[in-house]
């Protein structure tokens, strides 16, 4: 895709439903749709949440998601095809540890005092210091006094001191991994460590027992298992706001009662599975006539043994990215959830070693994947892949698509929303020399530019030559090949022809004359949108935009945000959001408003005994002059856009713009480093108006109406005091 397309929100998830970054919706249906026809097979190699399943059902496509992580693909199945746990858990809290319920014996590890009655009360959760190694908050469930919290007393900590935190159950738990003699043994143990001695004495007791149950039980309720054993680690922070990414708990973090929570989780899950088609086999999937979804829990190599060849029309997907502390976390759980002598676990149990957690694996990983499913793909297939705008996932994805000599059609990036790229098998073609394609995207944008989209544009150029390919099979010397790619980014950026303006910016050292910068033309496409059509629905316009502005000169969607809201304005019709040009903004409208502030500037100026020329006579800009004696007072340019250009080409004025148009322009002003320190002056129609009407007005008094934020606009004391 040469365009850039935004994301929306995915669907989240039953089970984990913050743990994985997913392909956005959007994204996959414009790849599907652009790229695919009815009835085609799709195949999202390393799924990780419904955006890829759910665009492609209601296109019409059937669909292959595959992982090679058991945890992800049973928050997908628990989400799309649930079922009633409730039975099962039944026989889970009925099962009988030494005379007692398995129910009652686990609770007694979270047994409390009220902090209101002082009677025994059952806690629902702790709130720990890490530095003191104990809970400081307790929130319990008192017969009496019902709901409460308060400080932790020495008595709640008597039998907590009792636990050890190498003791049998964190031997026990480790056993169901891996041995303590196994390669790996310490990283097992660091994910224990992640859960208290408390937590680690439930899940003990719980994952025995769990393990007795039948096939049908232990199926019903491993989503809810799954959903407890991420929920009580000691990872999670009291008022969480985004998923954790190592093993280390945090300073303050929560101990939830593991059986409380699994209980919580048995209730909330949704049990009717919704109506999505769903297939057991690749083999029933092909043969299907209508839409539907094969969800696969296999690594790509085993996958592209059981794909036909020239099956598939787009690979579309979010690439897997290294998470060493959520892998040893998978690793474990699938372990604990299936047992470590199933198939599901034999692959994910290497990720546990920390050498296959860096970015020099994760590419060659992701390469090698990406290159045995080639012989499945259709002559004309793509693979689309959307990810976070970063320096380390952007150059991992474009080094391991190149290893599975697959040729970059385009890479467009937002900083503030990711990247989207998308290559197919093809014939490479002469490089262009490095630092003429960071030039040539200066250019053509006209203004500063983050190193991010120059970075993007330049693994682009290389990833459509032999360039990224060749360092792909480099073979390892004192460099990795990510490290020599690494290398000849910073040596392009390092050319004498640009220089960072600002932090993380980039400009030419010798620009041409200034030209229409890309934020002035982004302005002048959204206005003549909007006047071309009576009503846009909001994401229509963005996407349009963002067709209009592809590849390189994709506009960023804080820019795009700006100029909507200040030329449209939003209305609902049937809980639609529309948007529609403002009326202030009609062709008519703002001709007129041109024609009225030149009489002003006129008028003020005669009043003044300024002589007053006219340099731009028609259209939407014009150019005033007030001049004394021959010697020009000021030069004022009046636009009904937030236009910057006559900033840049001029080394002052005066800029006149309508009212509506000064968040825009304070905007742009930010947004680009050489209009920082500009020496111009801003006046708004509406204190233009305010001044004409100032009876005492004079030449010295005028600038008061100078600024976003005008002098004269302000209440009248505030004027004597200036």
């Amino acid at each position: 895709m040469q365009y850039f397309v935004p994301a929306d929100a995915a669907p989240r998830l039953s089970v984990l439903p913050t743990a994985f970054q997913v392909m956005p919706p959007s994204v996959a249906r414009a790849a599907i749709e652009q790229y695919t026809r009815p009835g085609d097979v799709i195949l999202d190699p390393f799924v990780s949440g419904l955006g890829v399943i759910q665009a492609a059902l209601e296109l019409g496509r059937k669909v292959i998601a595959a992982s090679f992580n058991p945890i992800n693909a049973l928050a997908i199945r628990a989400t799309l095809w649930p079922t009633d746990a409730r039975a099962a858990f039944t026989h889970l809290e009925d099962a009988l540890k030494a005379a007692h319920r398995l129910q009652e014996s686990v609770l007694r590890f979270y047994q409390a005092s009220c902090p209101t009655c002082g009677n025994p009360a059952s806690g629902q959760h702790f709130i720990w210091d890490r530095e003191r190694r104990q809970p400081v908050e307790k929130h319990v469930r008192c017969p009496v006094c019902g709901e409460n919290a308060g400080h932790i007393e020495d008595q709640d900590l008597k039998e907590l001191k009792k636990m050890d935190a190498r003791g049998l159950p964190f031997w026990v738990l480790h056993g169901r991994v891996v041995d303590r003699n196994h390669e790996d043994a310490d990283r097992v143990g660091d994910v224990l460590d992640a859960y208290t001695p408390r937590a680690q004495s439930a899940l003990s007791d719980i994952l025995l027992k769990f393990k007795a149950l039948s096939e049908a039980d232990r199926s019903a309720l491993r989503p809810a298992l799954l959903a407890t054993l991420d929920a009580c680690t000691s990872l999670h922070t009291p008022d969480e706001t985004r998923y954790p990414s190592g093993l280390k708990p945090p300073a303050r973090f929560i101990e939830k009662n593991v059986w409380r929570e699994l209980e919580r989780q048995v209730s909330i899950l949704p049990s009717t599975p919704a109506a999505l088609p769903r297939v057991a086999t690749l083999d029933e999937l092909f043969a299907s006539s209508t839409p539907a979804v094969c969800l696969q829990v296999l690594p790509a190599r085993e996958l592209a043994k059981r794909l036909p060849e020239r099956s598939i029309s787009l690979l579309v997907t979010h690439p897997p990215l290294p998470r060493p502390g959520f892998w040893s976390l998978s690793a474990v759980w699938a372990a604990w959830l299936w047992g470590k002598q199933s198939s599901l676990v034999d692959h994910l149990l290497p990720l546990l070693s920390r050498k296959r957690t860096n970015w020099d694996w994760q590419w060659r990983a992701m390469g090698a994947g990406l290159n045995v499913l080639k012989p499945a793909h259709r002559d004309e297939a793509r693979l689309v892949m959307s990810f976070p705008a970063e320096e380390a996932i952007l150059d991992s994805v474009a080094l391991a698509a190149a290893h599975a000599r697959l040729q970059a059609e385009a890479l467009v990036c937002d900083p503030l929303d990711g990247v989207r790229g998308t290559w197919q098998v093809g014939q490479a073609v002469r490089a262009a020399a490095q630092d003429e394609v960071l030039r040539h995207i200066l250019h053509e944008r006209a203004e500063p530019t983050h190193e991010l989209v120059l970075r993007t544009g330049l693994l682009t150029a290389w990833g459509q030559t032999q360039t990224l390919s060749e360092i792909a099979q480099q073979v390892e010397g004192e460099q990795t090949p990510l490290a020599v790619l690494r290398g000849q980014l910073e040596q392009a950026f390092d050319a004498t022809t640009i220089y960072e303006i600002e932090p993380h910016r980039f400009w030419l050292t010798q620009p041409p004359r200034p030209l229409l910068p890309l934020a002035d033309r982004v302005e002048h496409h959204v206005r003549d949108l909007l006047r071309t059509r009576a009503e846009w629905h909001g994401d229509d316009l963005l996407q349009q935009v963002y067709r209009d502005f592809p590849d390189h000169l994709t506009p960023d969607r804080a820019l795009v945000a700006t100029v909507i809201h200040s030329y449209a304005e939003d209305i609902h019709f049937e809980h639609t959001p529309l948007a529609v040009l403002r009326a202030e903004d009609q062709v008519e409208a703002r001709q007129g408003e041109v024609d009225e502030v030149c009489q002003l500037l006129a008028q003020i100026g005669e009043r003044l005994g300024i002589e007053v020329s006219l340099a731009l006579p028609e259209g939407e800009q014009r150019q005033i002059v007030w001049s004394q004696s021959g010697e020009t007072i000021y030069t004022f340019i009046l636009q009904t856009t937030a236009d910057v250009l006559p900033l840049l080409r001029a080394d002052s004025g005066v800029l006149i713009i309508p009212g509506g148009r000064a968040t825009l322009l304070q905007y742009k002003i930010a947004r680009d480093a050489r209009l920082r320190q500009t020496p111009w002056q801003v006046l708004k129609c509406s204190s233009l108006r305010r001044a004409a009407q100032q009876s005492d007005l004079a030449l010295t008094t005028f600038p008061l109406a100078f600024g976003l934020e005008p002098p004269i606009e302000q209440p009248a004391m505030q004027i004597q005091l200036l």
